[in-house]
């Protein structure tokens, strides 16, 4: 799961990461195995100004079992992007918001 450092996560927090997924019964092959899926979910969340992405792969792991396109319509739906990522940014459990907690 080193390619999660290109998200400026650190060995630490990918260990914290690794130990959540874990704990949370989510399938870690999806992280382990299918980078390309969660790198672009990832990059959806940048794409708005998303800045704690650590805290929306700890707060909620299973969101990277649902698909690319489905993660993009629920972000799509909140017209304010701006307010979207300072939401997400202040705290991942407003996830909920856009239907994704």
């Amino acid at each position: 799961m080193n390619y999660l450092k290109d998200f400026n996560l650190t060995d630490e927090q990918i260990k914290s990461i690794t130990e959540t997924i874990i704990e949370s019964d989510v399938d870690i092959n999806i992280f382990k195995y299918d980078s390309d899926k969660v790198i672009e979910i990832l990059n959806l969340f940048l794409q708005i100004g998303v800045t704690n992405l650590y805290n929306i792969i700890i707060t909620r792991p299973a969101l990277f079992c649902d698909t690319v396109e489905s993660i993009k319509k629920k972000i799509d739906k909140y017209e304010d992007k701006v307010e979207l990522a300072n939401l997400l940014n202040e705290d991942a459990l407003n996830l909920e918001l856009i239907g994704l907690l």
